[in-house]
C-alpha cells in the first residue's frame, strides 16, 4: 500500500502522521512540499521511511490580488502535478492522498492517481459575512476585502467536490463550512503526543534578557504569550495594550512572547513597519522592557520548556483556526488564559480547565491575569486539569491517530 502526503509546508498537520506510517513497513510512504519550506523546517520533517520530494515556486509579488493569488495556486498545482507523474514513472501510486488543499498542490492530482481516495485537510471556510470578518471593530473589512474572502474558498470548494472524505480539527471549524459538505468531514484533531509534551518539575531556562542572562523556573512569576507571528488576528495589540496595566500590578512578573514579525493570517500594518514596532510605539513609553522579554520564533523543545514553567500563559485568537499551542500549554499542565472565543471556547470550560476572559477588553485581561497569579493554588488545580483533559481528548497515540488510522483504513476498503 501507498500513502502519499501533500503540503506546501510540509510536514504541516502531518507531522505524526506520516512519521507513524513510514515507520509502518505495511505501508511505502511519499511526501511532496514546496522545496524551500521543507528546508527551513529542518529536524522537524519526518524523514524514516518518507520518500520526500519536492518542487521550487518563483517568487510571490503580490498578497491581496485574488487573480494573482489564484493563479499563483494554480502555478503551484501545475508544478507538484508534473513532479507527481515523473515520480509515477518511479514507483508513485498511491492508494491514499492526503493533503491540504489551501495552496493548491494537490488540485490537479486526481488526473493523475485516478484511482487514489482522496483524504483533504479542511481547516477552515472563508464566508464574506463569516465570524472573523466584523469581529474586530478596530480592523473593519472593505468591500473589496469581503470579495477576497469569497474568492478564497475557490479551493476549498473545488476539492470538496473531489475529496472522497475530509478532517477538521475542531467542530466549531467544521461548522464554517456549507451545510452540503459536512457530511463528508470527520472532526477529527491533529492530535497532542502527551508522552513528550508534558509537565517537567526542576525545568530552569536560561534566556538573554536586556541587562543580562536571566534564570527562570517555576517559582518565577512567568507570563507566556507565543504565537507564529505577532499580529492582530492573534490578539496581540490586546495582549500589548494589557501589560502596562498588568505590569503596574505585578511589579515581579516577567513576560516571555514568542513569535516572529511575519504575517501569517490578515494584512500588515499600513505603515509598513511590524505589529511588534507598532505596539512598542504605541505602549512602549509605559512598560518596563526589562520584563519583557520579545524571544521570536523559538525551537520546539524551548517552547515546550517555557509553557512548563510559566505562571499563566495567554492565549488569544479571532473566531479562526485554533493553534496547537494552546493545547500545548495545557498538556504541559500550565494554566491558561484565554480569549473566550471560538473554538477555545470548544476546549476551556471557565474555572474547570482553564480561564477565559473578553478578547476586546485589555483592562479585563489584566485584572483577571494579576487575580489568577495572586492564587496559586486555584492555577496549580486548573493546570493540572488542563493536562488531564489534554490527554483525555486530545492525545495522539490513543486518540487522535488511530481515528485518523481508521478512517484511512476505512477509504482503501471502498
Amino acid at each position: 500500500m501507498q500513502i502519499l502526503f501533500v503540503h506546501q509546508n510540509f510536514p504541516g498537520q502531518y507531522r505524526y502522521l506520516a512519521r507513524h506510517f513510514g515507520a509502518d513497513p505495511a505501508w511505502q510512504t511519499w511526501a511532496i512540499g514546496e522545496k524551500a519550506n521543507v528546508l527551513r523546517q529542518g529536524p522537524y520533517v519526518p524523514r524514516e521511511g518518507v520518500r520526500l520530494l519536492g518542487y521550487e515556486m518563483p517568487p510571490s509579488t503580490e498578497r491581496r490580488n485574488p487573480g494573482a493569488e489564484y493563479e499563483r495556486q494554480l502555478t503551484r498545482a501545475q508544478r507538484v502535478a508534473a513532479l507527481a507523474i515523473r515520480q509515477r514513472q518511479r514507483g508513485l501510486d498511491p492508494d491514499v492522498i492526503c493533503s491540504h488543499p489551501g495552496w493548491g498542490d494537490s488540485l490537479y492530482l486526481k488526473e493523475v492517481f485516478p484511482r487514489a481516495r482522496f483524504l483533504s485537510y479542511f481547516e477552515y471556510y472563508a464566508r464574506p459575512d463569516g465570524p472573523i470578518v466584523d469581529f474586530d471593530p478596530e480592523f473593519p473589512v472593505s468591500i473589496g476585502g469581503r470579495m477576497h474572502y469569497r474568492s478564497r474558498n475557490g479551493l476549498n470548494l473545488l476539492t470538496l467536490e473531489m475529496a472522497d472524505a475530509g478532517v477538521c480539527p475542531t467542530r466549531w471549524q467544521w461548522s464554517t463550512f456549507p451545510e452540503e459538505f459536512r457530511s463528508k468531514i470527520r472532526i477529527i484533531h491533529d492530535g497532542i503526543d502527551t508522552a513528550v509534551v508534558a509537565p517537567s518539575t526542576g525545568t530552569r531556562v536560561t534566556l538573554e534578557g536586556r541587562t543580562g542572562p536571566l534564570s527562570l523556573d517555576e517559582r518565577d512569576e512567568v507570563i507566556t504569550y507565543s504565537v507564529r507571528n505577532l499580529e492582530p488576528n492573534r490578539g496581540f495589540h490586546v495582549f500589548m495594550r494589557a501589560l502596562p496595566l498588568l505590569q503596574r500590578r505585578r511589579p515581579r512578573a516577567i513576560t516571555l512572547i514568542v513569535g516572529g514579525d511575519e504575517i501569517s493570517y490578515g494584512s500588515g500594518h499600513r505603515s509598513g513597519k511590524t505589529w511588534r514596532e507598532v505596539m512598542l510605539e504605541e505602549v512602549g513609553g509605559d512598560l518596563d522592557l526589562d520584563r519583557v522579554l520579545f524571544l521570536g520564533k523559538v525551537p520546539y523543545a524551548r517552547l515546550l520548556d517555557l509553557f512548563r514553567i510559566t505562571s499563566l500563559h495567554v492565549y488569544l485568537t479571532s473566531p479562526f483556526v485554533l493553534s496547537w499551542s494552546m493545547l500545548e500549554a495545557m498538556s504541559c499542565g500550565a494554566p491558561v488564559l484565554a480569549s473566550a472565543t471560538p473554538p477555545v471556547t470548544e476546549i476551556i470550560e471557565e474555572g474547570n480547565n482553564g480561564f477565559l476572559f473578553d478578547f476586546h477588553d485589555p483592562e479585563g485581561l489584566a485584572a483577571r491575569a494579576d487575580e489568577l497569579l495572586a492564587h496559586s493554588e486555584l492555577r496549580r488545580v486548573v493546570g493540572a486539569a488542563a493536562r488531564d483533559f489534554i490527554v483525555e481528548h486530545y492525545d495522539l497515540t490513543r486518540r487522535c491517530l488511530p481515528a485518523h488510522k481508521a478512517l484511512i483504513e476505512e477509504l482503501v476498503a471502498r
